[in-house]
């Protein structure tokens, strides 16, 4: 009998709650790069094609990289790396792992939590003064989480907590840049 991973949502959201500029981040957080870093080494990250597409580096070591599209069938392509044809799919891999990490894109994003799959959600909120203006300015070049996170999560049924690092431990941010991180867990 096969259990069930614990099921975490991680994202760093900006201004306006958007998430992606194009295939890749409209930001470059050391800070957030250190949480996501932190928190999923070791675990399961499932990721849409064009997420995964647009990481720096692929895979992302120490850990297996699912990546979900409808185009795929469902094959490991290396020891790393298993694309997945649905988010169920992926899933049904990680029941090994005590818990699996959901990054993104904005469809994989929104199907896990239009499927209540979600237990526990990492959010960094990012404020970047320099990305607010260029969001005004070009919306419709960025892309944007796909539920109202502040409605969301003010729902009764999710605990807050922020996660603080000692200073000493995170990266300097560029002057623009701060980042603050949160979790959310889901009281059943």
């Amino acid at each position: 009998m096969s259990k069930k991973p614990t099921v975490c949502a991680i994202v760093a959201v900006g201004p306006g709650n958007v998430i992606g500029h194009g295939d890749s981040m409209p930001w470059h957080s050391r800070q957030d790069f250190y949480h996501f870093r932190k928190l999923t080494m070791g675990y399961p990250c499932i990721f849409g094609r064009r997420t995964y597409d647009g990481l720096p580096t692929k895979p992302l070591p120490g850990r297996l990289n699912i990546v979900c599209s409808s185009e795929y069938n469902d094959i490991y392509i290396s020891p790393d790396v298993f694309q997945a044809s649905c988010i169920e799919r992926a899933l049904s891999k990680c029941c090994e792992y005590d818990r699996v990490f959901i990054c993104g894109g904005a469809a994989v994003y929104k199907y896990v939590f239009d499927h209540d799959l979600v237990d526990i959600v990492y959010l960094t909120r990012i404020s970047d003064s320099i990305l607010s203006q260029d969001i005004q300015l070009n919306p419709t070049a960025y892309t944007f989480f796909p539920i109202d996170i502040d409605s969301f999560f003010s729902k009764n049924h999710w605990a807050q907590e922020q996660i603080v690092y000692p200073s000493h431990v995170l990266p300097r941010e560029m002057l623009n840049i701060s980042a603050m991180f949160y979790k959310y867990t889901r009281n059943r």
